[in-house]
């Protein structure tokens, strides 16, 4: 009764898998070694085999052919590698012969992408909705695309240096003209970074930048007491930098005075311009405006992360030279540079 029931058994295996009419067997042919900070590119590294077998009946004349990575990219060392710096890139396209339409595959009429396609956790198309079809009627037909593996070169590479090799992990997937998921595979590789030379020296980078709510001041006198008192008017986060070194922020008027709509004239000079850090709220420059250029922020540490500068804008308490204006709108123009130290 047992070898009975075993032979039942295989012989139920046999028939599920022969019944299967379109299949992936996808494959790594040997692993990514970076010796250099420019990066390396694995010719073939993965190489994606697709079979159909009397596929009609299962919507094969569109289909789409997907991957995705699967859990971190990992080593002994507990170093986890940023998948986007891996890049897939066609390399060919192989075949047994044609397909029923008598066509021999290629990348044009395959509709591949062959432009380098970035790692992600989420799916990505090596081909989406191809117009070769592979519905073939009562017979055998295969494929093997190639695809290289692009490993990106640059100083980031130093951060996962090891001995130990990384083991990346995909998934492709194949689907048909309605999106259904015909068959799934499994593939990894190894990949050690070990860049032997030197690292490549990180390159500068510098940003100055007004928030749009900031670039255009308005002080209003409306009341006495506005004249009196004087008027300010704060905008904060106004001013962000980036510094890959120390840095200085000057500020000058393009004009030493401010007109207005009718002509007549009021000194720049007459506002004043302080500075301060969004974050600590420390003083870091106090100036009266003025066509000359003027450091409102000086830092010896550079900014690699954002940093954020509140800018107050305000009037003397008092000043005569805004008593007996006509009431109109007083405009002018200010420049901030960044100035790299």
């Amino acid at each position: 009764m047992n070898k009975f029931l075993t032979s039942l058994f295989l012989f139920f295996c046999f028939i599920q898998m022969s019944a299967q009419k379109v299949w992936l067997a996808p494959n790594n042919t040997g692993y990514a070694p970076v010796r250099t900070y420019n990066g390396a590119t694995i010719s073939n590294l993965i190489q994606v085999q697709i079979h159909a077998n009397s596929s009609q009946g299962i919507q094969m004349q569109n289909w789409s052919l997907s991957y995705r990575v699967v859990g971190a990219i990992t080593n002994w060392d507990a170093k986890s590698f940023p998948a986007e710096k891996l890049k897939f890139r066609f390399n060919n396209v192989g075949s047994n012969g044609v397909n029923d339409q008598g066509i021999s595959p290629n990348s044009g009429n395959m509709g591949l992408n062959t432009n380098p396609m970035p790692f992600q956790y989420t799916n990505s198309y090596f081909v989406n909705n191809s117009p070769y079809s592979l519905q073939v009627v009562n017979r055998y037909f295969m494929m093997i695309l190639g695809y290289d593996v692009i490993i990106d070169g640059g100083a980031y590479l130093q951060e996962y240096s090891s001995w130990n090799n990384y083991t990346v992990n995909l998934v492709i997937e194949i689907r048909n003209s309605k999106g259904e998921l015909i068959d799934s595979k499994p593939v990894s590789f190894q990949m050690q970074i070990h860049p032997d030379d030197t690292p490549p020296k990180p390159a500068e980078e510098y940003m100055i930048m007004l928030d749009p709510l900031a670039k255009n001041v308005l002080l209003e006198f409306k009341t006495p007491a506005d004249y009196a008192n004087g008027v300010s008017k704060i905008y904060n986060r106004a001013l962000s930098i980036t510094s890959s070194t120390g840095y200085a922020v000057q500020v000058n008027s393009t004009n030493s005075d401010l007109t207005s709509t009718s002509n007549q004239r009021l000194p720049v000079n007459a506002i004043n311009l302080s500075v301060k850090d969004n974050q600590s709220q420390s003083l870091m420059g106090n100036v009266g405006l003025s066509s000359s250029k003027q450091s409102i922020i000086t830092s010896t540490a550079p900014a690699k992360t954002v940093r954020y500068f509140d800018l107050i804008y305000s009037t003397k308490a008092g000043d005569t030279r805004f008593f007996d204006r006509t009431q109109e709108q007083y405009s002018g123009t200010l420049i901030f540079s960044l100035i790299p130290q």
